[in-house]
């Protein structure tokens, strides 16, 4: 079984799926593999029938627990299935399987979940967080101020490079985003000022390995230049996951619930709060369809019931 695995992720990565997608595939398909053998000692793909499949999508969702406790949610479901249903029919199409078993399952209904989006008064407030006096804290409202005002994802942030700043005519150049796309997204006059404080005065200490927290060491041998927008301590390029610490820390600080991820909710959300077009939200924030874009009309049209709610109430 896992032999059918790796060659279904090889095709993958050849195809161009990123690295976090095809980590999911194999979690994904692993945690059924792992299902069939405990529950029904399967270990060959061809035993596996559409009744196997869909008992395991009532375990998934009635009895799988999250890191933090609770039930996957509906469209985590829907992830899951996804995969399997492309596993299965990937190993038809190859001449693995005979039949798809996965082909009549039913999938959940779709959560109606909306992003979590902070005022733009929340928002400022947690940008204006960190403390700008040091390498650190100028570099984490650099990255913020990025964040917010072009809306790249996490993933794309983290992979920045130096070149891709033109601060001089206020752009940023995304390369190989989701979908292995690249785009080019303005900055407004607040990220540059940050950006070009960032890259003249924070980075250069940073990436002379100096320390600018107490707890920072420097590194015993000399580095290796870097062409990384976003430097650690020790002068290399800042991690995902470091990035996501960095955002958690301030949003505690700033006692506001949010993600990195959070960053281009209300960057989308607030463009269009000020008139901007679904169109031009989507190309700036590199969604192939528009439908993606259209879940920010959404919380419009539930910021609008709030506010007709309120005034009800304030006439009654």
């Amino acid at each position: 079984m896992s032999r059918a695995l790796e060659d279904h992720l090889r095709e993958l990565e050849a195809r161009g799926y990123s690295q976090s997608r095809l980590t999911h595939v194999r979690r994904t398909i692993e945690m059924l593999m792992l299902y069939l053998r405990e529950s029904h000692s399967i270990s060959d793909w061809r035993a596996v029938s559409e009744s196997h499949l869909r008992e395991f999508a009532i375990f998934a969702a009635t009895r799988h627990r999250t890191p933090t406790g609770k039930l996957v949610s509906p469209n985590t479901m829907r992830q899951w299935l996804s995969c399997l249903r492309s596993f299965f029919a990937w190993m038809r199409d190859t001449g693995r399987l005979v039949a798809d078993p996965s082909e009549k399952l039913l999938w959940p209904r779709k959560g109606e979940m909306l992003p979590r989006v902070l005022s733009q008064s929340d928002m400022a407030r947690l940008i204006e967080t960190p403390d700008t006096t040091t390498a650190i804290g100028i570099r984490d409202r650099a990255l913020m101020e990025t964040l917010y005002a072009t809306g790249i994802r996490h993933a794309e942030a983290q992979k920045l490079n130096l070149y891709d700043v033109d601060t001089a005519r206020m752009l940023l150049i995304v390369r190989q985003g989701k979908g292995k796309r690249d785009r080019i997204v303005p900055l407004t006059e607040a990220t540059s000022y940050w950006l070009t404080r960032y890259t003249t005065v924070a980075r250069p200490e940073l990436i002379a390995g100096k320390k600018t927290r107490s707890k920072a060491k420097k590194a015993s041998q000399p580095k290796a230049p870097t062409a990384a927008l976003w430097l650690s301590v020790e002068g290399r390029r800042l991690s995902y996951q470091m990035i996501w610490q960095r955002i958690d820390e301030y949003a505690k600080q700033a006692k506001l619930k949010a993600t990195v991820h959070t960053f281009r909710h209300c960057c989308a959300t607030h463009l269009l709060r000020g008139g901007a077009s679904l169109r031009h939200v989507q190309q700036l924030l590199g969604h192939k369809s528009l439908q993606t874009t259209e879940i920010y009309t959404h919380i419009e049209i539930e910021d609008l019931k709030k506010a007709i709610e309120k005034a009800s109430e304030d006439d009654s």
